[in-house]
């Protein structure tokens, strides 16, 4: 869903900025000074461990990142990273506190979206309380089956077994198990080595 029209950000002074896969985009305890929405690409939002990153959210076309820093005024808590070549509008902070005056449908809408996010985070929070790693894998997936426009029944997860064990705090052997005994009950489907939601 995107949050802001593209029109509209570029009314307010927004530039359209391209960062290289692999390149951040904010730093964990920078100051949040910008707006971010992708035009194209991928970006995940993450905080750096010691063996692996744990993954707090991926980001595509029509979606903004780091916000709640941005109106709260404080540092982000994790970093954002281009897992793609990407292009990302880049609005200031006071053009886009003026963009949400300016613009109360686009302010309800962009609150909207942020309590939804918070809805999901707690579903996954909740999850992740319970020792279940299949309840872990499947509330994640179906956060991002919410996301993902709906053009067939279907959905085929967009991400690697690894990406998924960094989201849900589990270990890739796990999720590679796990994976495999969700397909035998039916409560997942492998494809071609694509895991598929019905």
């Amino acid at each position: 869903m995107t949050v802001i029209p593209s029109s509209l950000l570029q009314q307010y002074g927004a530039a359209l900025n391209r960062f290289a896969k692999g390149e951040y985009v904010f730093h964990e305890s920078w100051p949040a000074h910008f707006y971010f929405q992708v035009e194209e690409g991928s970006v995940k939002l993450f905080n750096a461990g010691e063996n692996n990153d744990y993954i707090q959210g991926l980001f595509s076309h029509g979606e903004s990142f780091g916000e709640p820093p941005l109106i709260a005024g404080f540092s982000y808590p994790a970093n954002a990273k281009a897992i793609t070549n990407c292009r990302i509008w880049v609005l200031k902070k006071t053009d886009y506190l003026r963009l949400l005056r300016d613009n109360p449908e686009v302010h309800f809408e962009f609150t909207k979206m942020l309590a939804i996010r918070l809805f999901h985070k707690t579903k996954l929070l909740n999850a992740m309380n319970t020792q279940n790693p299949e309840k872990r894998i499947l509330t994640i997936i179906d956060y991002f089956k919410d996301k993902a426009p709906r053009t067939t029944p279907c959905y085929e997860v967009p991400f690697t077994r690894q990406a998924i064990a960094d989201m849900t705090g589990l270990r890739v052997e796990t999720v590679i198990k796990k994976v495999l005994r969700l397909a035998e009950i039916g409560e997942l489907a492998l494809l071609d080595h694509k895991i598929v939601r019905h």
